[in-house]
């Protein structure tokens, strides 16, 4: 009793800390929300069907920079208008024959799921699917072809429209790639900051170094594609990535060996103002920054190195792009790929046929979570299916709780609104927050909207609400037995990959920050973010049934795998970079 009591109290600490609010997560959050409302206005007030998966449709799209949105909506908008064209001459051959129809939709999710996860489609791929089985689904209901038609326009509708909100949203409130950039770098400057006065935990700065500095590169291109800035500060900005990047992980470094003196907490202040100046749009002078003596720490030389690269006066270089392709190296050659495609399709499939087959289209919200919900491995779909419950049922007892108790006090749409935003800022909370809770954001909104967001008005039907909630549960469960019994994937497999890159990554490090520091800066990210994904799959680990998990001499083994690979990388951190060149 005393265990399962102490169980209870740790999970609930986690999920408390991870609450917290962390930069930018409630600007990000309300503007989420007034997207979601301003969805429901426009549904209501011309009509356009499903108005839930639209406002679903707006968590994945907006990311917390504008560019980014912008960019995805622009290419969900364009994909469905293609996809659109191609489904009307579509119908017109199937819509007399089920058999046919079954079949297309078999085949077009095949497709785009697999590109959803073996491609830089993504998600997008995933929301494409459901957008063309959810009209084929309709076919069985519509007698004749022009209605048909009318139909797959009013889907397009469903989902340009959210996107043509989100592109307007942006170019007015949007969050600039460059102001969002600048405040990360100060984020991190102000974490190193209380790091070196002891006031930030080990762990919060090792969390921070997994995020890398691949997400913050990005936005730097968003910044030149749009010609945001001028090109000297895209430089400037460049140089800053890598530089606080170098500047945060010597100081984990400090914390993590017990080298952290008070020689070393005589940077802090010079953190904290070099965090001001950034946010402020310039560069950190390096007059003030303290100086060394012979004896000091080399991962204290490091963090002074950094600082100094920093202020402008020595240039660390640049790093060698990424390259990435389209599709994932391994597409066609790994069967996981097809496997995952299959079984998502497989799943939605047979939600279909089932609440067809009981004539209940009530729970046809079962089809659209196989979509919304398909996950790799089966660790990964026991944790996700645990916080996809738990957010439906809370997002669920929110929406009944609206019908019975608030629907009927409700004056005008601006009501219905003001309940929409405020769920839908819970939701994006917890949608935006770390991985292990964010699946139960999107959950417990998306349940409240097909739970209240009923037709194109208020809706008092339990009933509706009721069978939405259980095609939820069921489309779930079906999900769950599909990816855990049909071709189950051990997480193993992905740990052993991602100890496998770390590995690779730390080859020549050390050497590296002599010749090309600005590569090992981004090397070293790399590893980080490899280390950081292969601990939290060994956590998933625990949650696969036995069958599927490794022996526990192989999970020891990459434990400790884990554990030196970690050690070699805070060693490769030592080396000192005082031989920089100046510009």
């Amino acid at each position: 009793m005393a265990t399962a009591e102490t169980g209870s109290l740790g999970l609930a600490r986690l999920v408390w800390q991870d609450l917290q609010p962390t930069p930018g997560r409630l600007a990000l959050s309300w503007r989420v929300a007034v997207l979601c409302a301003l969805m429901v206005l426009l549904a209501m007030n011309y009509g356009i069907p499903e108005s839930a998966v639209s406002c679903f449709v707006i968590f994945f799209v907006m990311k917390s920079d504008a560019g980014e949105s912008s960019v995805l909506a622009l290419a969900l908008v364009v994909l469905v208008s293609v996809v659109v064209l191609l489904m009307v001459p579509l119908i017109q051959v199937t819509i007399q024959f089920p058999a046919w129809r079954l079949l297309a939709m078999v085949l077009t999710s095949f497709v785009l799921l697999f590109l959803g996860v073996a491609s830089k489609l993504g998600p997008l791929g995933g929301i494409i699917a459901l957008v063309i089985a959810f009209v084929l689904t309709l076919l069985g209901y519509v007698p004749f072809g022009e209605i048909a038609t009318r139909a797959v326009l009013y889907a397009w509708l469903m989902t340009a429209s959210p996107m043509a909100l989100v592109l307007i949203f942006n170019l007015c409130f949007g969050l600039y790639p460059h102001k969002v950039l600048r405040r990360e770098l100060a984020a991190r400057l102000r974490l190193a900051a209380q790091g070196l006065q002891g006031q930030a935990d080990t762990q919060d700065l090792w969390d921070e170094l997994a995020l890398g500095v691949s997400a913050q590169q990005k936005r730097l291109g968003w910044i030149r594609l749009f010609h945001l800035r001028p090109a000297h500060e895209q430089a400037e900005l460049e140089q800053a990535i890598l530089n606080v990047y170098r500047a945060l992980l010597a100081v984990a470094v400090l914390r993590d060996q017990g080298l952290d003196t008070e020689q070393s907490a005589v940077f802090a202040p010079y953190c904290e103002r070099s965090a001001q100046a950034i946010e402020q749009g310039r560069l950190p002078s390096g007059q003030d920054l303290p100086e060394l003596s012979a004896s000091s720490a080399l991962a204290v030389q490091d963090l002074r190195d950094a600082l100094l690269a920093l202020s402008g006066a020595v240039s660390i270089g640049k790093a060698d792009p990424e390259k990435e392709s389209f599709m994932v190296p391994d597409a066609f050659r790994n069967p996981v790929y097809q496997h995952h495609a299959l079984k998502a399709t497989a799943a939605a499939v047979l939600c279909y046929l089932i609440y067809s087959a009981a004539d209940w289209q009530g729970i046809h919200t079962a089809m659209i979570t196989c979509y919304v919900a398909a996950l790799g491995s089966t660790g990964e779909t026991v944790h996700k299916l645990a916080l996809r419950i738990v957010g439906c049922l809370l997002g669920a007892a929110l929406g009944f709780v609206t019908i019975l108790f608030i629907m009927p006090y409700l004056q005008d749409i601006g009501a219905l609104m003001a309940l929409v935003f405020l769920v839908s800022l819970l939701g994006a909370w917890v949608f935006y927050g770390p991985e292990r809770i964010s699946y139960a954001g999107i959950q417990i909104a998306f349940a409240f909207y097909l739970v209240v967001l009923q037709g194109f008005g208020p809706s008092f039907d339990l009933d509706s609400a009721r069978d939405r909630v259980i095609g939820i549960l069921l489309g779930n469960a079906v999900m769950y037995l599909m990816f855990t019994q049909v071709w189950p994937v051990s997480i193993a497999g992905s740990v052993r990959q991602r100890l496998g890159k770390a590995a690779e990554g730390l080859v020549g490090l050390g050497a590296m920050w002599q010749t090309r520091p600005a590569q090992a800066v981004q090397q070293s990210a790399s590893v980080a973010q490899e280390l950081s994904a292969a601990k939290y799959g060994l956590a998933l680990m625990q949650l696969e049934p036995g069958r599927l998990r490794p022996e526990p001499a192989q999970i020891q083994a990459m434990q400790a795998q884990w554990q030196e690979l970690r050690q070699q990388f805070i060693g490769q951190a030592y080396v000192p970079v005082s031989d920089r060149q100046s510009d």
